[in-house]
């Protein structure tokens, strides 16, 4: 069985997305990366970085003229959200050795072998990570959304074609960071999703997607130079709200910003590694950025410290 992991990189998200690369590549042996790149300094990149596994795409090859309107009507990360079932649509057609197809945020980290995910829920179409919001967040996720759009699976089947030909349709009719009509970027819509497609499962797996939102709910471990939540292996943590300031400091945005150095420490020693490797190829890249919302409440951190 093949998997085809999905990620869409600019180069405000290089940095996470090659170290999302160096993660499942040290975790997992059987994986292709589809890496779609929005800008030419990412393109670039990757490309000059020669990954093994990995297929570089530009939004051009998705052949829908819509998209190039979006990217002249919407923000960065709207355009980006606008891509992703155009995307995931395009690679399940192309490649057709692909027995699933996961679309991944750049800022997600493997921590161990996420085999289980696939193996352990056979009769699905279509697997989603919901959010699991602390009890005292759990109004969020009536603005948010119960799943969370950084982590989905869609098999190799005809209803998840049709799931991601709707998924389009909503997201050029409408594509937000705001928050309007019980619509909220491209995540909202997944809602839907279990009661107009067969096969919607909620991913039960434990220690996939654990983030800000949902991390109190759980206590981090290092057993034998693995990362557990509770008494399971942490498959894959995501560093949603993590912004790199410089290759010596990051910024935590979400959550309650307290450093966690069970994951933390770890991710930003690779991070600072991808860094390093990109700095020596690319001299004059970069790719640091906080968003100017947040800069007023960003905890800064020392990388290593």
């Amino acid at each position: 069985m093949q998997n085809g992991f999905c990620v869409i990189l600019s180069k405000y998200r290089l940095y996470q997305g090659i170290t999302l690369y160096r993660s499942l590549a040290y975790n997992y042996a059987n994986f292709k990366m589809f890496i779609l790149c929005v800008d030419d300094e990412a393109y670039q990149i990757c490309e000059g970085l020669h990954l093994e596994n990995v297929i570089l795409l530009k939004p051009q090859e998705l052949n829908d003229e819509r998209l190039a309107a979006a990217k002249q009507n919407r923000r960065l990360n709207e355009y980006c959200w606008t891509l992703k079932p155009f995307f995931l649509e395009h690679v399940l057609n192309k490649y057709s050795f692909l027995h699933n197809v996961i679309y991944l945020d750049a800022d997600i980290c493997f921590f161990n072998d996420p085999s289980s995910i696939f193996d352990q829920q056979p009769d699905y179409s279509i697997l989603l990570s919901e959010h699991d919001f602390l009890e005292k967040n759990s109004a969020v996720e009536q603005t948010c959304g119960k799943y969370n759009s950084g982590f989905i699976v869609f098999k190799r089947c005809p209803t998840s074609m049709n799931a991601l030909r709707w998924w389009a349709e909503r997201c050029i009719e409408w594509c937000s960071d705001s928050v309007a009509e019980g619509r909220f970027g491209d995540q909202k819509y997944l809602e839907s999703m279990p009661y107009l497609f067969d096969g919607v499962r909620s991913i039960t797996t434990p220690g996939v997607n654990i983030a800000p939102w949902s991390e109190g709910k759980y206590s981090f471990s290092n057993r034998n130079d693995k990362v557990f939540v509770n008494n399971n292996k942490l498959i894959c943590y995501h560093f949603c709200g993590l912004r790199l300031v410089s290759r010596d400091r990051f910024a935590l945005l979400l959550g309650d910003q307290k450093l966690n150095s069970i994951i933390h420490t770890p991710y930003t020693f690779v991070v600072q590694q991808t860094i390093s490797l990109i700095e020596q190829l690319f001299p004059n890249f970069n790719g640091y950025f906080v968003e100017s919302h947040f800069q007023d409440k960003a905890h800064l951190y020392e990388i290593g410290r």
